[in-house]
């Protein structure tokens, strides 16, 4: 009696973990540049943009050790 009852709840557990991961409840557009939030048609923005956020993550930690030196005197 009590194994058929852990086997029916098994069974419903699998059931309701594969209807969450069933890939197909949400509809994405395979068009080109839509998995991204930003535009790409604008090249030289794009790449100014780029240069600017990755450039200033790089700079960050040199630009506050100058700060501290400078601060020290």
């Amino acid at each position: 009696m009590y194994a058929n009852m852990l086997a029916r709840s098994a069974m419903r557990s699998r059931v309701a973990s594969r209807q969450v991961m069933r890939s197909d409840l949400y509809h994405f557009e395979n068009s080109h540049g839509q998995n991204i939030p930003f535009k790409t048609t604008n090249r030289a923005g794009l790449a100014i943009k780029m240069t600017l956020y990755l450039g200033l993550g790089f700079a960050a930690p040199f630009i506050g050790a100058a700060w501290q030196f400078h601060k020290a005197g």
